[in-house]
């Protein structure tokens, strides 16, 4: 008995026109399985090969997640896992980065004052101890120490190179979230706190170093509380001024303190000199009164000596000695005398004496008159 279904067929395909294009639409979708098995192929493949496999730059780490749980960390040479829905690699630089922190006003608009008043939420400024507003600009230097603890602790986004996630508050302001706002709220927080204990004229002319350094320790400090992998490497202070308003005050007084350093350091430098001219004037005094001390002391010798020779003649011969002393006495006397006359005592007869003049005196020395101008000596 014939099949109903082979009738069926031949009745309806009696031409043999559905044929070809039958076979055709069996080769194409051979073909398609084919490729689909070869792409499936390829990408088990790629799966158990290269596509786990990754190696770590320098400056970098690479996380390993595995199904979003961390599995490990790794900062150098090349590893292999099952990739991706089974493990996810995240990177992080480890290298030095910065952050700008500005408490600066906000941009001036077209048609407003230069010098227009600050508002609380629209600038941003600080309040130094003194109860005066200052302006700053600051550069911090970070680097991750530690990418397990800076990705896990921080809410770092999905890509770390990436901005904080903008997320609007129940207040409607829009806030960042992620490691950059945390250690850029913390740098704030100290910045904030050094700056309300120290004075403007110690911030703005006298000692910017100490505070700086106050700041970096501060922030230091803060970084270290917060156990978030990061390392703070330096804090510099670009630049700090008051606000435009207050600017000419501020210059003047800056002034004055210029010109009183200046007084100072004339005074300074008088008081030293006045201090070297009084030591040379000293020693020179002290030099003299030495050279003094050493002529007396050698003519008091001198004159002991002398007075020890003639007390050991006198003792051995005393009228022999005061005669000689009587003479020399007296001829010392007799130089300065123009005219000389001797009256003698005679031992002889009573009431004779002896006059003797000397007739021919000493010349005086006379100075050489002076020739009249014009002449030759």
């Amino acid at each position: 008995m014939e099949d109903p279904k082979s009738v069926i067929h031949q009745d309806f395909d009696r031409s043999g026109q559905y044929e070809a294009g039958l076979k055709s639409l069996v080769r194409s979708l051979q073909w398609a399985f084919a490729f689909l098995l070869v792409v499936i192929i390829g990408m088990l493949v790629y799966f158990f090969t290269a596509g786990g496999y990754f190696a770590v730059e320098p400056q970098q780490a690479v996380i390993v997640l595995k199904f979003g749980k961390y599995e490990n960390s790794y900062e150098t040479g090349g590893h292999w896992f099952l990739p991706y829905p089974v493990n996810r690699f995240v990177t992080v630089r480890t290298n030095q980065q910065f952050m700008m922190v500005d408490f600066l006003p906000a941009p001036t608009l077209e048609g407003m004052s230069q010098e227009q008043s600050l508002e609380p939420g629209r600038d941003s400024y600080l309040l130094t101890g003194d109860a005066n507003i200052i302006h700053a600009s600051w550069q911090i230097g970070y680097q991750v120490t530690n990418p397990a603890k800076y990705y896990e602790t921080l809410s770092t986004p999905p890509n770390p190179d990436s901005d904080d996630v903008q997320e609007r508050d129940i207040n409607g302001f829009m806030n960042g979230r992620g490691p950059q706002t945390l250690l850029r709220n913390l740098f704030r927080q100290a910045v904030i706190s050094v700056t309300s204990s120290q004075k403007v004229d110690d911030i703005l002319y006298t000692q910017q170093g100490r505070y700086s350094e106050e700041v970096l320790r501060l922030f230091t400090r803060l970084v270290q509380e917060a156990d978030c992998g990061v390392e703070v490497e330096n804090v510099s202070l670009n630049r700090v001024f008051p606000p435009s308003k207050t600017r000419a005050a501020f210059d003047e007084v800056a002034a004055a303190n210029n010109t009183q350093s200046t007084l100072i350091n004339q005074a300074n430098e008088y008081l030293v000199q006045t201090e070297n001219d009084m030591l040379a004037r000293k020693a020179e005094i002290l030099a003299s009164a030495e050279t003094y001390k050493m002529q007396v002391v050698s003519e008091v010798r001198a004159e002991s000596s002398y007075f020890q020779t003639i007390n050991r003649e006198y003792a051995a011969s005393p009228e022999t000695v005061l005669m000689a002393l009587y003479t020399s006495t007296l001829s010392e006397v007799l130089k300065s005398q123009e005219g000389k006359y001797i009256l003698g005592t005679s031992t002889t007869g009573a009431g004779q004496k002896q006059v003797r003049i000397k007739l021919n005196p000493e010349p005086k020395n006379q100075v050489p008159a002076k020739a009249p101008a014009g002449e030759e000596k």
